[in-house]
């Protein structure tokens, strides 16, 4: 298998603006997944605003601090008034860029169903010129998908494309025999979710995660050469590691008609 990163060929021309919702509990590794759509957006010379409202973790921000030209000012709290404040100005700024938008409000959802109820937010993100995608985002235990599932039947996040992603990062013990995720693939809930045309999208597991980590270092990082902390070259295994698991989940969201519904 070849270490290169998935090569993507530039065509904002024809791509229209979309307004990425992440949705799911905490560590469902909605950041991540969001990160990864933003790099294949970048990548593709898209132009996108990453939104990172998530007060308790700001790996958006890091990544694509507001000074970086990709990057916005995060939210001072996680008050449903302040984010709404927070996301009006968002979109503004979207809308004066020409640009597409990843929204990551963090774990828990309250702020994000409240806000979604209140505004309608789908008719407003598309008035705004923004079609929206809402990315559920889920692991293999029952209490992470009944939350995202619970708040998909609720109608809340309507007027766009839904997208189901599976995590199999959350795995507790890795096997690539096993799929963590069979008992959902014959849920019932699960294949309502498929019948209405919701996508689903594996995300792949990267098992050497915790040494990219403790070096200091995220996926990203990894993936562009970045030296670790200390200064010294990652191992090469887990570099390879790191590109291999992007392309898969580039695979994975395009082989789902992503191009249609990605920033």
């Amino acid at each position: 298998m070849s270490e290169k990163t998935t090569t993507v060929t530039p065509n904002s021309s024809t791509q229209s603006r979309r307004a990425f919702w992440r949705i799911g509990r905490g560590r469902s590794g909605g950041s991540l997944g969001c990160a990864g759509i933003a790099r294949r957006a970048i990548a593709l010379g898209h132009p996108v605003l990453v939104a990172d409202g998530d007060i308790n973790n700001p790996m958006l921000s890091r990544l694509y601090p507001a000074t970086s030209k990709y990057g916005v000012e995060r939210p001072t709290s996680a008050t449903l008034e302040t984010s709404k404040v927070w996301l009006a100005d968002i979109l503004a700024q979207a809308l004066q860029r020409e640009a597409s938008v990843i929204i990551d409000m963090g774990g828990g959802d309250r702020v994000s169903e409240e806000l979604a109820e209140e505004s309608n937010l789908g008719e407003f993100l598309s008035h705004s010129g923004l079609q929206p995608t809402y990315g559920y985002f889920t692991g293999p235990e029952r209490d992470d998908f009944e939350h995202v599932h619970r708040i998909w039947n609720s109608g809340v996040f309507k007027g766009g494309q839904s997208v189901l992603i599976l995590n199999a990062g959350l795995v507790r013990t890795h096997n690539s025999a096993v799929d963590p995720f069979a008992w959902l693939r014959k849920d019932s809930r699960y294949q309502e979710m498929a019948s209405q045309g919701v996508k689903i999208i594996d995300m792949p597991a990267l098992t050497c995660m915790k040494h990219i980590e403790g070096a200091g270092l995220t996926v990203f990082d990894a993936i562009d050469g970045k030296a670790c902390s200390n200064g010294q070259p990652l191992n090469l295994l887990w570099v390879h590691m790191a590109k291999e698991w992007y392309n898969k989940l580039i695979i994975a969201l395009e082989s789902e008609g992503g191009k249609k519904w990605l920033p």
